[in-house]
């Protein structure tokens, strides 16, 4: 258990150990990548305060309302006011309300109101500014049939002297006088001066939009939400980018609504109105024959006075009369209102004049609420919409109860008529003792006085319906006017400039690491170190000569190198007096052979015998580049001639000696397994302190393989930004089956890339235009 455990510790600690390396790797390229990293930031922090200079920024304006909710109490006075004369008022809710200022209806309004579909702009030598109160002209239609048939089109507005100005459509050129009508293909037009003046130096246009698309787009641009749910206050909000505009269609917004509110208010007393208008007159007529009948029935017949006996009986038979009146009187409201409901199913029935019932007046309130609410539903709704055909079977049947309510009412004040009448007769019998015109005079007196109750309560429900039509409140009520604020809200400066600032580093860093994640091949030691458990003996840096010997030139950073590559054979080679040396790589144009050669002569610099055995009889090439001659090993080794006769002594520019690959052969693996490569080997021990053994590529072929047993310590070559990455699983593999003896690593043709720097002498400083430097 301690021993997972130990294993996990150090599992954790070699991952943190691995991100450490891939950041300080990345601080490295930022590092060495520090002018691109400048120049992107310049240029992107540069296209964000060209975008804030020339993007048009929209301003937002605000305006708050106190919507009247009865739910929660929220009124402005006008139903307790109501409810005092015996009225009543119409329900709202902060919901309902809301629908309403966000419906179509009430936006198309708006944008009719204030011609929002006719745009004015200037064009400047920089951008295009549009102008909503401050244009020097304006155009007003005569005919809105055609404007709403026409596409959308732009007007060039060219001002001409004396009044006149010419408008251009594409090719078609209209001409005309300001303030005369002009036809358009949008319509018949009024354009006329304003009091601005016209800045001669800019080019106006005239924009005609479509009206439905802008209605739509200030629908999604108006913003309505409640504060909260305890409260009635809705905040509406515009975004805009001319701040005088937004407020005046916040403000037409708000001023259509209360007026749309009120109109809806004033429905209910109108209707009631017109029926007591209806009723007053028809009362009337009969008051006045009533009143012009007394009198001449008191002219004619002379009437004075009755005695107290007569006047006693006449009064109890008056009481009964009224009584029967009143349920006369209520008989006729309700056929009244029973043939109002039959002719007028879509009106609104008036409450003022109804018998005090409360549930017969609950069932009335329901249904003006009710036939409201359909009609409010049929602006913004189609008859076919669930919701319309829900209220109307709703309505039909609160309309059957009415009239079934109605008729129950009818039924009861025949059964009080009736009895009424049965009391009167009664009286009637004792009073046929009076005179016949007596009786006939009261009998008059008390049509009168009926007919006048009946017309002073038509004329007092008719001045109170008046009072309250008058006193009507909107729904809602401004809390604050429309305000744009004063700085824009689109496009956000301190966004702008954090995103620019940070593509212009990001973005770089990004392409930076994805250069990391994309790159397979080995980019430096780093990579060797993380996947390999190799000790790496040098760093051999790019030959930039053409030269294959470079190892005796003493001030190059590269003979400085192979010196520490020599400086290193020798402390490993230091127990033993021979050594034999193999180099090979995962596969061809490594540099081995260049390594090969220039470690031999760094090794013959002090005073070794060193000898050089080409080994790469598939592809072999030192003879060729050391103008050498092309016998050689596999000569030696098929033929009974001595291995001296094959030694070749170059010129004193390579101080060692050379054994050269010879004739390629058709079967080299076989012949690297034969005996006299074994005996060759051990003949050359005796005679030379070092013997570097240039072998195949031991990647693709095993020829390697088979030499590995004569070998004392093994070179591996990698070449950087050329050997791949996964090649390196190549040398693990060789490393754990222990294929090669004492192998250690060679990078070679290391360049100064960013993020790994090399060389010993001098190290180029790189500017942000080398390359074009070097081309010029």
């Amino acid at each position: 258990m301690q021993e997972k455990r130990l294993e996990h510790i150090t599992n954790i600690n070699k991952g943190d150990s691995a991100n450490v390396k891939k950041v300080l790797t990345l601080l490295n390229d930022v590092r060495d990548y520090w002018h691109w990293l400048t120049v992107s930031l310049v240029f992107s922090v540069a296209f964000g305060l060209l975008y804030l200079r020339y993007n048009t920024p929209q301003f937002l304006v605000k305006a708050s309302i106190l919507v009247r909710d009865d739910a929660k109490g929220s009124e402005f006075g006008d139903a307790a006011f109501l409810e005092s004369m015996g009225l009543s008022s119409m329900q709202s809710s902060v919901d309902n309300e809301i629908e309403i200022l966000k419906s179509r209806t009430l936006m198309e309004s708006v944008v009719e109101d204030l011609q929002l579909n006719v745009r004015y702009y200037s064009t400047g030598r920089v951008k295009t500014t549009e102008l909503f109160k401050n244009s020097p002209f304006r155009l007003r239609f005569v005919s809105q049939a055609q404007h709403s048939k026409s596409p959308p089109g732009t007007y060039v507005v060219t001002i001409g002297e004396k009044g006149h100005y010419k408008l251009q459509l594409g090719s078609q050129t209209f001409t005309g006088v300001f303030g005369d009508s002009i036809a358009l293909p949008h319509g018949h037009c009024i354009v006329y001066r304003t009091s601005h003046l016209l800045d001669t130096q800019d080019q106006h246009s005239i924009v005609i939009q479509d009206r439905q698309i802008l209605v739509d787009h200030y629908r999604k641009a108006l913003t309505i939400a409640a504060t909260n749910k305890f409260v009635s206050t809705v905040n509406l909000s515009l975004t805009d980018a001319i701040p005088a505009k937004g407020e005046a269609i916040l403000d037409r917004l708000l001023r259509n609504y209360f007026k749309a509110s009120i109109h809806d208010k004033n429905r209910v007393a109108d209707s009631t109105i017109a029926f007591i208008n209806q009723n007053l007159n028809q009362v009337s007529v009969e008051l006045t024959d009533s009143e012009k009948a007394i009198e001449r029935f008191q002219s004619l017949h002379h009437i004075t006075d009755l005695s107290e006996n007569v006047r006693q009986l006449l009064n109890q038979s008056a009481e009964y009369g009224r009584d029967k009146s009143k349920y006369e009187v209520q008989a006729r409201t309700v056929d009244s209102l029973l043939q109002f409901l039959h002719a007028n199913p879509q009106h609104i029935i008036p409450t003022q004049l109804l018998i005090q019932d409360q549930g017969f007046l609950s069932i009335v309130e329901k249904y003006n609420a009710t036939q409201l609410a359909l009609t409010n539903d049929l602006v913004t709704m189609h008859e076919s919409h669930p919701n319309v055909l829900g209220l109307k079977a709703q309505l039909n049947r609160l309309r059957q109860d009415l009239i079934a309510n109605l008729n129950a009412q009818h039924g009861d004040l025949r059964i009080g008529m009736l009895a009424m009448s049965s009391y009167n007769d009664e009286v009637q019998r004792e009073i046929k003792l009076i005179p016949a015109v007596e009786r006939l005079f009261f009998e008059a007196k008390r049509q009168q006085q009926i007919k006048q109750e009946l017309y002073i309560l038509l004329l007092k429900k008719g001045v109170e319906t008046s009072i309250s039509r008058s006193s009507t409140f909107a729904n809602a009520r401004i809390i604050d006017k429309p305000k744009a604020g004063p700085e824009p809200v689109k496009p956000n400066k301190q966004l702008v400039m954090l995103m620019s600032g940070f593509i212009g580093i990001g973005l770089p860093l990004a392409i930076i690491h994805l250069r990391h994640i994309l790159n397979t091949k080995v980019t430096g030691k780093h990579d060797l170190a993380d996947l390999l458990n190799i000790s790496l003996l040098a760093e051999i840096s790019h030959n930039y000569s053409l030269e294959t010997s470079i190892y005796s030139h003493s001030q190059s950073p590269i003979a400085e190198q192979f010196r520490v590559l020599r400086t290193n054979v020798q402390f490993l080679s230091a127990p033993r007096q021979n050594q034999v040396i193999l180099l090979t790589s995962s596969m061809g144009g490594e540099g081995k052979s260049f390594i090969a050669v220039n470690l031999c002569g760094s090794l013959a610099l002090t005073n070794k015998k060193v000898l050089l055995l080409e080994l790469d009889l598939r592809r072999p090439r030192l003879a060729k580049d050391l103008m050498l001659k092309e016998e050689g090993f596999t000569n030696y080794i098929l033929s009974d001639v001595n291995f001296q006769e094959y030694i070749q002594h170059p010129s004193s520019k390579h101080p060692f000696a050379f054994i050269t690959a010879g004739s390629v052969p058709p079967n080299p693996a076989e012949l690297l397994g034969l005996p006299k490569v074994d005996q060759l080997i051990n003949s050359l021990k005796t005679r030379y302190d070092y013997i570097v053994l240039d072998t195949p590529p031991i990647g693709l072929v095993t020829d390697a393989s088979l030499l590995s047993h004569l070998a004392d310590m093994s070179l591996y070559v990698v070449r950087q930004q050329f050997t791949f990455k996964s090649q390196l699983e190549i040398i693990k593999d060789i490393q754990d089956a222990k294929q090669l003896p004492r192998m250690h690593l060679i990078l070679n043709d290391t360049k100064e890339i960013p993020g790994y720097s090399y060389g010993y002498y001098r190290k180029e400083k790189r500017h942000l235009f080398n390359a074009i430097r070097r081309k010029s």
